[in-house]
């Protein structure tokens, strides 16, 4: 019984190693240069483990996929109850390292329907959450939501700190330094009266 435990617990290391090297190497490289020997390599087990635990790589994909969305949807779910809703996106969607590994996943929809059915499934539970914590922002300022629509509002924060990320990634920052004091204003003025005379 010992040594069944002990298996299943090695299993989990080297399964989520594997999952750790995919998301390293479609980080450094891309997703071209995540094979199952490059892989299996940078994790440390025999190529042929990658398919003893992952029957496609496409499965592996997935797998990497939901973990780090796990991760993202749990942090925006407590961007609902922060002091500051909005920025609270804000700083989720500036976080390179998610951004990064995000539009990875979406060069791969390109090729791959799997991917691109979980990555749409992960977007529409996203842009929920993130619609919830605009609400949350504008009606605490008593903002008509009919005039000033949540999930737009949730939309144009999202969308210009993504916009930011992929741009930084190839080098492109012309414009950002203003654009990023011009939503520092609008998040000042969507701020919680207690929070904002507090800063």
């Amino acid at each position: 019984m010992a040594s069944t435990a002990k298996t299943k617990e090695k299993d989990a290391g080297a399964r989520e190693r594997l999952m750790e090297a995919t998301a390293q190497i479609m980080l450094e490289e891309g997703y071209a240069a995540a094979t199952s020997r490059r892989v299996a390599a940078r994790a440390g087990v025999r190529s042929a483990l990658v398919y003893y635990y992952f029957p496609a790589m496409d499965d592996l994909f997935v797998a990497v996929m939901r973990a780090g969305a796990d991760a993202s949807l749990a942090r925006m779910r407590q961007a609902i109850s922060a002091d500051e809703p909005l920025r609270a996106l804000w700083t989720i969607n500036t976080d390179p390292r998610w951004t990064g590994l995000y539009a990875e996943f979406v060069a791969l929809a390109n090729h791959r329907k799997v991917i691109s059915a979980e990555l749409k499934s992960y977007a529409e539970r996203v842009r929920d959450i993130e619609t919830a914590a605009a609400t949350v922002a504008l009606r605490a300022q008593g903002v008509d939501l009919n005039e000033y629509p949540p999930v737009a509002i949730s939309m144009l924060v999202a969308q210009i700190a993504r916009s930011l990320g992929n741009e930084s990634a190839i080098g492109m920052t012309e414009g950002h330094e203003e654009m990023r004091e011009l939503v520092e204003r609008f998040l000042k003025r969507f701020a919680s009266t207690e929070h904002a005379q507090a800063t």
